[in-house]
């Protein structure tokens, strides 16, 4: 490779060093807990859109167009090539939203099925696809903070999935810091821009992570081959910020080996947007104390929840149509919200395209009486779980008036959004003045790093009660205290009737020790019997893979 690299100025060659370097030593076992976590929690997702033709299609396709391998999709246990494989999984995993979190993206998707992947596909430990499954959160979540400000956000952010599959695939191939620097950039070289037609209605929304997994995989076996990519790519003129930040944070990049964006995970307890989480979770409160509710007995449900929230919310009815889908219900807050109260719960199975239909009228009836609006104080809590992040309080400090004033200017411009509408002028005013400056708490034993999404919910009855509930921190985050209980709760629900209630037990527990069991273990747990006869009929071997 004749590319010269310059780990000290250039942030791309930062990380890639970095991430050939990293041991398992190096990790923290509160990062590598959660990165079984978010293994178990991404295979639950997978099971709970089983069912969804949308996502059969893909797999489908998929097969169509590649012969037999080694590397598992978990929905029906059919065997593809590394590539393959990784991209129907993320379609899967995407169909109904119900993914996780870190600081700052849902990394998930390339962190997990790449890594997954490749390492069947290779022959790697299980320990290794752990490493890999860290390196792909860690390099992608930054990425993604250093372009919070931007014309994307959230899921939409389909550019982490470039280097975080470059990333893990980098690590297990073992390329050195010269090699991973360019599989990265390689990965960079045309990056992803994910509409908004194309993501919050059609069934196309599937492939926002499978289509830049793929591309970071193969990235990282160019690299492998002496491919190279521009090292400079980040932060060139022309480059990746220029195109993806209105002002971008290259401090986010920072503290590697330090912070561990691993230690912020966060998995959704209720399938859709994450920023709706703390919502549902209120709502599920109201309906535990006062039993299954009519649209009748209320007059009202009104939810506060934070600009995110808000905009999400929206984007959403800006593409709405007439028919309620799986795809439309995970950004409408107002609609993720009338599905549960109709249903009393919001899983998979509320989810399904014909419940949908058959129940629309009711969920109607709940949705006008639902309101959705921003409240600045609830913002200000998830700035300041940025601020307790030592990289995120360096990019917010270095953020001067003006900038604020050029933020505002073009968000306004690209999105006809408004960052302080004149209404919420003296709510803001309010919020800082009222806001809480002393630190996060947490408990000085756990190492996790808390990420604030708060919501409250008041619901109005006809009768003249109101209940209100207000949850700051979501449920399912590494730091809560029943994190691991609402994971398996999840896990056995959305895989029992796929893989059966025992077995799904089992493979739940087979999760919690990666690490020491092989992947092909786990694998073979994870995916349906049916399937895994026929696999068997077919002579597949499964001794390729195993542990060291």
């Amino acid at each position: 490779m004749n590319v010269a690299i310059n780990a000290g100025k250039e942030p791309l060659a930062k990380l890639g060093a970095w991430v050939a370097n990293l041991r398992v030593s190096d990790i923290p076992p509160d990062a590598l807990r959660a990165a079984r976590y978010q293994v178990l929690n991404m295979i639950a997702a997978v099971h709970a859109a089983r069912t969804q033709d949308a996502c059969k299609q893909i797999e489908s396709s998929a097969a169509a167009l590649s012969g037999p391998g080694n590397a598992t999709v978990f929905a029906s246990g059919r065997k593809l090539p590394p590539v393959e494989a990784a991209w129907v999984n993320a379609a899967y995993a995407m169909a109904q939203d119900f993914d996780d979190i870190i600081w700052m993206g849902h990394t998930c998707h390339s962190a997990v099925f790449a890594s997954l992947a490749v390492a069947e596909h290779e022959g790697a430990s299980s320990e290794a696809m752990l490493v890999a499954v860290v390196v792909a959160n860690e390099v992608g979540g930054r990425l993604g903070a250093s372009s919070f400000f931007g014309p994307l956000n959230g899921q939409m952010w389909s550019f982490v999935h470039l280097i975080g599959a470059a990333a893990a695939t980098a690590k297990l191939l073992k390329l050195d810091a010269e090699q991973t620097t360019h599989a990265l950039a390689i990965s960079l070289a045309q990056p992803t821009f994910a509409l908004q037609p194309g993501f919050f209605q059609p069934t196309s929304k599937l492939l926002t992570a499978s289509t830049p997994t793929a591309t970071g995989i193969r990235a990282a076996y160019l690299a492998k081959e002496g491919v190279t990519g521009a090292v400079n790519i980040l932060d060139d003129r022309r480059g990746f910020w220029k195109r993806f930040a209105f002002h971008p944070l290259p401090e986010m990049l920072d503290d590697l080996g330090e912070f561990w964006a691993m230690q912020t995970l966060a998995i959704k307890t209720f399938p859709g947007c994450f920023y709706f989480q703390t919502a549902c979770t209120a709502l599920s409160k109201i309906l535990a104390r006062n039993g299954a509710l009519t649209p009748d007995q209320v007059e009202s449900v009104e939810i506060a929840t934070t600009k995110m929230g808000t905009e999400v919310t929206r984007f959403a009815a800006d593409y709405a149509s007439s028919e309620i889908s799986s795809v439309n219900v995970n950004f409408d807050l107002s609609l993720t919200a009338a599905v549960l109260l109709h249903a009393g719960r919001l899983t998979s199975s509320e989810h399904d395209e014909n419940w949908l239909r058959a129940n629309s009228e009711g969920i109607e009836q709940w949705r006008r009486r639902v309101s959705v609006t921003h409240d600045p104080a609830l913002t200000i809590a998830i700035l300041k779980s940025a601020s307790a992040i030592g990289a995120g309080k360096r990019a917010l400090s270095s953020l001067k008036p003006l900038d604020v004033i050029a933020l505002v200017r073009r968000y306004r411009s690209e999105y006809g959004s408004s960052l302080l509408s004149a209404r919420e002028v003296a709510a803001w005013f309010k919020a800082v003045l009222n806001a809480d400056r002393s630190p996060p708490k947490k408990d000085a034993s756990d190492k996790s790093t808390p990420l604030h999404f708060p919501a409250r919910v008041t619901v109005k009855f006809r009768d003249g009660r109101r209940d209100v509930v207000e949850v700051t921190l979501p449920v399912g985050t590494l730091c809560a205290p029943h994190m691991e209980m609402e994971l398996k709760q999840k896990f056995v629900r959305e895989s029992a009737p796929v893989l059966g209630q025992r077995e799904a037990e089992v493979a739940f527990a087979s999760g919690l020790g990666l690490g020491k069991v092989s992947i092909a273990t786990f694998a073979e747990q994870s995916s349906p019997p049916a399937d895994r006869r026929q696999r068997r009929r077919e002579g597949v071997d499964m001794r390729n893979v195993r542990d060291q």
